[in-house]
């Protein structure tokens, strides 16, 4: 049996090259009928392999939709922690950083649809879905801090509790895109709407007082 170390790198991106595609298609079929409704066979009948093929690269299905829940949460991992939490001096800044973030989030949606459908719609263990949600929490709580911190932010916040409902806010949004992919005009609403509620509240905003 060949090990990891006698594979070519033009095998080991072959490999790649198929268990991508692989993943690529149970994430729209389990997307679209449900992992239980979706079996092996719908799975190589899509690509055009036969089963034999299938699992060569994989154990089983629940082993795909694992491999597929990982590949999602590294997607939005990279998608959402490419903002250096403590570099914003300002809250125009900050609020700079969470427009860059919800405009990559579309991008996402626009590349990989079907792997944030999944992440939305077919998690099937909620105690991993729990830990990246948790994670990113955190992470989007570091720049709440900073904030607070340097002055740009109200010193009483609750940044544990902030943290949560900005997250929800991003959760949310991106779970209702997945389930329509919105328009240009949306997304233009949501970057700018959408993040004068967030950094100005829901009363009226000062310039028209």
């Amino acid at each position: 049996m060949r090990t990891s170390e006698d594979v070519s790198p033009a095998d080991a991106e072959r490999i790649d090259r198929r268990r991508n595609e692989i993943i690529g298609a149970a994430a729209r079929l389990f997307s679209e009928k449900g992992y239980h409704e979706t079996g092996i066979a719908d799975i190589a009948a899509f690509l055009g392999i036969g089963h034999g093929t299938f699992y060569r690269y994989f154990k089983n299905k629940m082993d795909i939709a694992s491999s597929a829940f990982d590949r999602v949460v590294a997607l939005l991992g990279s998608t959402m922690l490419g903002e250096d939490p403590e570099s914003s001096n300002t809250i125009a800044e900050y609020r700079e950083q969470v427009g860059r973030i919800v405009y990559r989030l579309f991008e996402l949606l626009d590349t990989e649809p079907a792997l944030v459908r999944l992440f939305h719609r077919n998690s099937l263990d909620i105690d991993r879905l729990s830990g990246a949600m948790d994670e990113f929490t955190r992470y989007t709580e570091r720049f709440i801090v900073n904030g607070v911190r340097k002055g740009f932010l109200r010193a009483d916040l609750n940044t544990e509790l902030a943290a949560q409902l900005l997250m929800a806010v991003l959760f949310d949004v991106t779970r209702r895109a997945a389930q329509q992919t919105p328009s240009a005009e949306l997304r233009e609403r949501l970057l700018t709407d959408g993040l004068d509620i967030i950094f100005l509240g829901l009363g009226e905003r000062p310039e028209r007082r």
